[in-house]
């Protein structure tokens, strides 16, 4: 490393200066977009896990997704501040705009070269990457600031001056990283074996044993705690690695999640987005000229550690995982160009250092501009449901409704379902239990047509709705709470008989065995148990039941509870050819109850159940999962003749609530 770059650049007062200019550039860049709704992989974030109490995010891992010291710092911020999306992801915008100042720092400490450290902070300023993930919001950026900070900690622990304040925010630290995301011990580990590499190093003589627990105590502790804690969440680590293999396999990456050389390629492709591989050229210069000193090692560790760790396990997680590289990388480029700058001075002139030192810094700053300027000038639209919005529809609804009005929301608004999932699983329930219909509500956002609000998203999506009409009652900013013009009648059970499946004649061969019993149940007295013996059954009611319907535009909504998960489901019978060819299910993924000791316990459903482990809930005491149904199909005019029945697909399982009306439609537009 040639020793004049102090001398080139001597004034520390105008580099100062210079990083606090490019913090505020940083800061403009990074404000745009922060109030935006929150959509996709955030919604997620927050539907299932910001209602969740402290002690339960810090001692339980449910999945992936689960960012506990973002969540926990959003939910600081948002509680002091309100529930807003500019709160939410407040922590990720501080830590993506700290980042900058301190990746300053932390370069100049380990290249010793405030050139390099300006130039890779100056990189990072315009780093599409993180500017990404604070917009993002999911906890990436805050692993950028902490993985800083624990590289500057690190060596304030080596000069051991303050050694156990230090010690104490070493661990604060690594532990805040392990709640972000387990894979970050990849990088504890590089920090840890460059930490061990530099203090034999600094020490001529052996060490004696208790001087060298004296100086690594931190690691030791701090490693022994993260050790206690995999093995406590042991189980929802390996549910979180098998979802990951569920979702390669369904979206076409490797369910293995091992080691591939294009997916490890894709990482080094990120970290420098926009910029092209041209920029490792500098890398590689940088790494030559830190040759043998202290900094070298600490890049060497942690880019050659994680890389081992991976190799060692077999797991190789997407590139986002490996953010805590980013900094570190881009002070490395950073660093590159700066010595290059003072070859070419030693080499040339002062003019031809300058020259071409505006001619990289051009690039650096112009090229994102030119080549993608709407992700630092233009805002993007706002699309999807505010926090506000939601909270002053669930408010209204709460006052406005009575727990036997039905209510849906679109299964796609995450924000939506955080807010209305309670209440529109209570109204389910005392429909269920009390077997009252009044009213059919659908709220959603206003450019999504009523009728294709219960859409949950696949193939099997049938606007059913399309020609009837809808009354809107109430807007809320950009909702719009709509009525369904049904009128509502009780089909069956006549009499109010809230165990009417007990009471049914069923008719079913031997393979198949029923019993009443009183648990587990979540309407009436009992619930019919089904016991199936072949690969799936079918039962039906031996009393056909017959009526007419007058009017067109006329469908039956059949309700009921079965097990949690269960395909066996509860339905109305035709005479063949004469039964329905199409039909909905409406919120059977909002109402799951877990039974408890008598008591029914709603749940949140995960909106990525169908690739997402689930946790299994009989841990937690629960007895039987319910999940209440509402399916919704069109009949013919004339005559119609009809039955009860079941068909079952698990071995036991359990059916309760069965009921269902008839909705006559008062418009219908042809």
């Amino acid at each position: 490393m040639i020793k004049t770059n102090y001398i080139y650049f001597s004034n520390n007062k105008k580099f100062s200066i210079s990083i606090i200019v490019l913090t505020l550039i940083g800061t403009l860049l990074r404000i745009p977009g922060m109030d935006l709704p929150i959509t996709s992989d955030l919604a997620a974030i927050f539907l299932k896990h910001f209602q969740t109490s402290w002690d339960s995010l810090l001692l339980n891992f449910r999945d992936a997704d689960q960012r506990t010291s973002f969540i926990l710092l959003s939910k600081i911020a948002m509680g002091i501040f309100g529930e807003n999306e500019f709160a939410l992801r407040l922590p990720a915008l501080l830590s993506g705009i700290f980042a900058l100042p301190l990746a300053y720092k932390v370069g100049v400490l380990t290249t010793a070269s405030r050139t390099g450290a300006w130039i890779g902070t100056l990189i990072l300023t315009f780093s599409f990457t993180h500017l990404h993930f604070i917009r993002d919001a999911r906890g990436y950026s805050l692993t950028v600031f902490l993985a800083l900070a624990m590289a500057l900690i690190t060596y304030k622990l080596l000069e051991k001056k303050n050694f156990n304040l230090w010690a104490i925010l070493f661990l604060l630290t690594g532990l805040g990283m392990i709640l972000i995301v387990p894979t970050n011990i990849h990088f504890l580990v590089g920090i840890g074996v460059f930490y061990i590499i530099t203090i034999l190093q600094d020490h001529r003589k052996p060490y004696i044993f208790g001087d060298l627990i004296k100086l690594i105590w931190p690691f030791i502790l701090l490693f022994g705690v993260i050790c206690g804690y995999f093995l406590y969440i042991l189980e929802d680590l390996m549910r979180a690695i098998a979802t990951e293999k569920n979702f390669g396999a369904l979206f076409g990456i490797d369910p293995d999640m091992g080691f591939s050389l294009s997916r490890f390629t894709d990482i080094f492709l990120t970290l420098i987005s926009p910029w092209q591989t041209w920029l490792y050229m500098f890398l590689f210069y940088g790494l030559i000229c830190l040759y043998k000193t202290r900094g070298f090692v600490l890049f060497a560790s942690l880019i050659v550690s994680p890389i081992i760790l991976v190799l060692l396990s077999g797991l190789l997680g997407p590139p986002r995982v490996y953010v805590y590289w980013l900094p570190f990388f881009l002070l490395l480029i950073g660093f590159g160009m700066g010595e290059l700058l003072i070859y070419a001075k030693s080499k040339f002139s002062n003019f031809s250092a300058h020259y071409i030192g505006i001619i990289i810094l051009a690039i650096i700053i112009f090229y994102p501009l030119v080549s993608d300027s709407d992700r630092f000038i233009k805002i993007p639209h706002k699309q999807g449901t505010t926090l506000k919005d939601a909270k002053t529809a669930i408010d209204f609804i709460k006052k406005n409704t009575s727990r036997h009005d039905l209510l849906i929301v679109p299964f796609s608004d995450r924000v939506l379902r955080y807010y209305t999932g309670e209440d529109i699983s209570l109204k389910m329930l005392s429909i269920l239990q009390e077997g009252h219909l009044n009213n059919i509500l659908f709220l959603g956002p206003s450019e999504m047509p009523p009728y294709k609000i219960p859409d949950i998203g696949v193939k099997g999506d049938t606007p059913l709705l399309k020609n009837h009409t809808f009354n809107v009652i109430q807007s809320f900013g950009n909702l719009r709470l709509y009525k369904l013009t049904f009128s509502i009648k009780k089909l069956f059970p006549f009499d109010g008989d809230r165990d009417y499946e007990n009471h049914l004649n069923l008719k079913h061969d031997k393979t198949t065995q029923i019993d009443h019993v009183k648990q587990p149940k979540i309407a009436g007295n009992e619930s019919l148990l089904v016991r199936q013996y072949a690969n799936h059954g079918k039962l039906m009611s031996r009393q056909f039941k017959t009526f007419e319907n007058n009017k067109d535009g006329t469908f039956i909504l059949v309700n009921f509870a079965t097990g949690y998960g269960h395909r066996s489901e509860a339905q109305l019978m035709f005479h063949k050819g004469e039964g329905p060819t199409e039909d909905n299910y409406w919120n059977s993924l909002n109402g799951i109850f877990f039974s408890r000791e008598s008591k029914l316990n709603w749940i949140r459903t995960d909106p990525y159940i169908n690739f997402h482990v689930q946790p299994d809930f009989s841990i937690g005491g629960a007895n039987f999962g319910w999940q209440i149904k509402f399916i919704i199909f069109p009949i013919s005019k004339g005559m119609v003749y009809l039955t009860e029945g079941f068909r079952t697909w698990e071995k036991k399982t359990y059916f309760d609530g069965f009921q269902s009306f008839l909705l006559e439609s008062k418009h219908v537009s042809e």
